[in-house]
């Protein structure tokens, strides 16, 4: 009868905004709808954890073929199941290779012609990476993590044979590259734009030119894109000079994630970055320094500002909205700024088009003045939980009776994405 009611395009709209489980439950109900909730235009994007895969029958991995899944997180795989994926799969343009510790099981990794993306993660492998990456010349997303046992000049090559890179995500070791090691390995990147690196707490500081990749290809005719993406995971100054972003006039989007909290403000370097990066249109800082320290350094170019766990005080939220007054998306979560603050931030914000805080029991005059953004079209609340939703819920109702339901109100709790590593949540 439903099929009767109803053209399947109506229905693939509806079932779109169903969570996966949600549609785990629908697919039971008949065999047009488990057929419908198999289109792929329903799981794009979808990541898939593949495990213990000796209980999967026939019919799971018809499903997931009939889904076309791209993306899937391998864990703990031997090689039969290895055989087994890429004959089942082989279209895959994501791969997250997780715990596995058998090094002839990246051989199957050839196998997947499409493939683009390669995350290895808590992996403990001998010797022979480098030999077993190199058929992967198409990858251009990289990314190495707490792989153990294999030697630094093994990772180092396989990686410079990998010449289409756009992104590279250097976890590993218990000491940066030295700077000359760096410095050849970019050389064989002339595409790369985005970097993550992560840092330890026992290694001293860089070199000033650390960063100068503009000088790294002796070829001036293939260059180098310069990076327009840099990330800096468990940091803490003076790991790098205040002159080591000097050697990037491209980068757009930064992001400082420091290991602990930092209160000396002779100490911040990140105040003189971003006196220096001019084109900077996303910056996301975790922990580290009051905000205060850095905040009249924002550069104006700046859209989008992610702040976690940092010392927020009013005030400095008052000079960013100075400095910044083209910011239009504001990310604020577990800062230690005082409830009221919320109340002013469509006076200091007037652009924002998105803006994710944390509900913190404001008052409801507080939480209304937000429909003062008139260009909001999102807002997400991090902090929701069961025991706040019937007051949320009145709340949000005024929220979009008095913007004429022009705002999108989203409560959302974290979320953890399964094929990414582990080293930006801690």
């Amino acid at each position: 009868m439903a099929r009767t009611l109803l053209p399947e395009e109506i229905w693939l709209h509806v079932f779109q905004y169903l969570s996966a489980t949600d549609k785990g439950h629908v697919r039971t109900c008949c065999k047009h709808f488990k057929r419908l909730i198999d289109h792929h235009s329903l799981w794009r994007g979808d990541v898939v954890v593949l495990k213990a895969m000796s209980s999967y029958s026939r019919m799971y991995w018809n499903a997931l073929r009939r889904r076309r899944i791209r993306s899937v997180v391998v864990q703990k795989a031997s090689l039969k199941e290895w055989k087994l994926i890429a004959a089942s799969l082989p279209s895959l343009r994501s791969i997250t290779v997780d715990l596995c510790n058998d090094v002839a099981g990246f051989a199957f990794l050839r196998h997947f012609a499409e493939l683009e993306k390669l995350v290895i993660r808590r992996c403990r492998l001998p010797t022979g990476l480098a030999g077993m990456l190199a058929p992967l010349s198409q990858l251009t997303h990289l990314c190495i993590c707490e792989v153990h046992c294999v030697p630094r000049s093994e990772i180092v090559s396989a990686v410079s044979r990998l010449s289409n890179l756009t992104v590279l995500h250097y976890h590993e070791g218990n000491a940066p590259i030295p700077r000359q090691t760096f410095h050849d390995m970019l050389r064989c990147l002339p595409n790369l734009t985005e970097l993550s690196l992560k840092f330890w707490t026992m290694f001293g500081s860089l070199p000033d030119n650390y960063f100068s990749l503009q000088k790294t290809s002796p070829d001036k005719k293939r260059g180098h894109a310069g990076l327009t993406r840099l990330e800096l995971l468990n940091y803490m100054d003076p790991a790098l000079s205040p002159f080591a972003l000097e050697h990037l006039p491209t980068l757009q989007h930064l992001t400082v994630q420091y290991r602990d909290r930092a209160m000396e403000p002779s100490m911040c370097h990140l105040k003189v970055w971003l006196n220096n990066l001019t084109h900077l249109t996303g910056l996301s800082v975790t922990q580290g320094y009051p905000l205060s320290i850095y905040a009249q350094s924002l550069p104006v170019t700046l859209k989008c500002l992610t702040l976690t766990r940092v010392m927020a005080e009013p005030e400095a939220l008052r000079i960013i909205g100075k400095a910044v007054p083209g910011l239009q998306h504001f990310h604020l979560d577990q800062c230690s700024s005082h409830c009221s603050s919320i109340k002013e931030i469509p006076k200091l914000f007037p652009l924002l088009q998105t803006l994710n805080l944390r509900y913190l029991n404001v008052t409801e005059e507080e939480f209304l003045k937000l429909s003062e953004l008139q260009k909001m079209k999102k807002l997400v609340i991090l902090d929701a939980h069961p025991a706040s939703t019937p007051y949320m819920s009145q709340l949000i109702s005024k929220l979009r009776v008095k913007t004429n339901y022009r705002m999108q109100v989203i409560t959302a709790r974290d979320t953890i994405d399964p094929a990414a590593c582990y080293c930006s949540l801690y």
